[in-house]
């Protein structure tokens, strides 16, 4: 079989990739980065250096491909360009798969997709919808939570103030996701995409803030570690403060608004495929201390779910 895998060797592709060359496929990886052409050979893919906003590469790579696998790389842009910019990326997407005459895609989105009060990653369902207009093409659109990974915007306020700071009450349970957990639900839909168009959510773990505290606590051995709750107000001017556009800052002010109801933000969850994987916050809790601990071992925050 020939798989065409947007998304470099970032936290998903890069764990999908081998596995599906593992299993004797084809499997070409589209890359921006022309350094990154060495490393998608050593795992025996084939490489293709270019531009995912170019609808002429994209038809080349994906010609003769029994599935192919798309993701944004990035949510976001200038000022007031993040539904503009995905709503051009999805037309780009939707181009490229009916020239390419790809009937079978896996498509990764996002909870909140269908629901206009989840702020930024709203701006997903302007990619589904267009997907979901294709004739003839069977789409398994992937929804995951929120990464584990963007629990390590907390590392500096640990560090500093032995406190994490949200607008988001404390005891309000959360879901999150690790890669492999995602990569593992992507890697069996391509391998058989269903008919139609479909929906699949998937997590890892579901915890409060509360919880994660305490599990910091001992892991850390900083009994002091507390929450710190703030406004609204006070969580745009911060992320403004760090650099980003106001606009943005008050989509994202608007998805964590979203994220206080629970019923509202996994209610779909009971309608959909659910994947609950197997990283639990036991096993996010030893890797952020090992980051904790040694500062160069970078694990970024993510807006997206995969870079």
């Amino acid at each position: 079989m020939k798989y065409t895998l947007l998304g470099s060797l970032g936290h998903i592709s890069s764990i999908v990739a081998p596995a599906l060359v593992r299993a004797g496929n084809t499997v070409t990886v589209i890359s921006s980065n022309e350094k990154r052409a060495d490393q998608i050979r050593q795992i025996g893919a084939i490489p293709a250096i270019g531009d995912m906003q170019d609808a002429e590469f994209l038809t080349k790579q994906f010609t003769g491909a029994d599935a192919v696998y798309l993701m944004l790389s990035s949510i976001g842009g200038p000022t007031g360009s993040v539904f503009e910019s995905t709503n051009a990326q999805g037309a780009i997407f939707a181009k490229a798969v009916q020239q390419a005459g790809v009937t079978n895609v896996v498509d990764l989105s996002s909870m909140g997709a269908d629901n206009p009060d989840a702020g930024v990653v709203y701006a997903y369902h302007l990619i589904e919808d267009q997907l979901r207009a294709l004739p003839n093409v069977n789409v398994a659109f992937v929804r995951p939570v929120g990464f584990y990974s963007n629990l390590y915007s907390n590392m500096d306020s640990i560090k500093n103030d032995h406190a994490i700071y949200s607008n988001i009450p404390a005891d309000v349970k959360r879901r999150w996701v690790a890669p492999e957990d995602i990569a593992a639900v992507v890697e069996k839909l391509l391998l058989h995409v269903p008919q139609g168009k479909t929906i699949h959510y998937v997590y890892s773990d579901e915890f409060t803030t509360t919880e994660l505290i305490d599990a910091l606590k001992q892991a850390l051995e900083m009994p002091d570690l507390h929450f710190v709750p703030i406004t609204d107000e006070q969580t745009r001017q911060a992320m403004v403060a760090r650099g980003v556009p106001e606009d943005l800052a008050e989509l994202f002010v608007q998805m964590s608004v979203f994220e206080r109801d629970s019923e509202k933000v996994y209610g779909d969850l009971k309608n959909e495929p659910t994947t609950i994987g197997t990283f639990k916050l036991a096993d996010f809790v030893r890797e952020f201390k090992q980051v904790y601990e040694k500062p160069d071992m970078t694990n970024q925050s993510n807006t997206l779910i995969d870079k």
